[in-house]
């Protein structure tokens, strides 16, 4: 039950992070409308290289260790 929480727990905090990296995207993008972004990645795509693919790198590693957590205690 323990690794059950573990997981549920990692799993939450991976969504609340890329929603988060996603947000800050989002808004750092409205800044950039006239100038300063790569047309090979448009606004958007650029914008997230910008806010950094760290916290996104981050995010999937804790969705996966919440996801063996889970299954770990699942078959159990």
């Amino acid at each position: 039950m323990n690794r059950l929480l573990v997981g549920l727990t990692l799993l939450l905090s991976s969504a609340i992070i890329y929603g988060s990296t996603l947000i800050s995207a989002a808004v750092y993008s409205e800044n950039q409308k006239g100038f300063g972004w790569s047309s090979s990645y448009g606004l958007f795509g650029t914008a997230i290289r910008e806010v950094g693919t760290v916290p996104i790198i981050i995010s999937i590693l804790t969705a996966i260790t919440g996801l063996v957590f889970i299954v770990w205690t699942l078959r159990k």
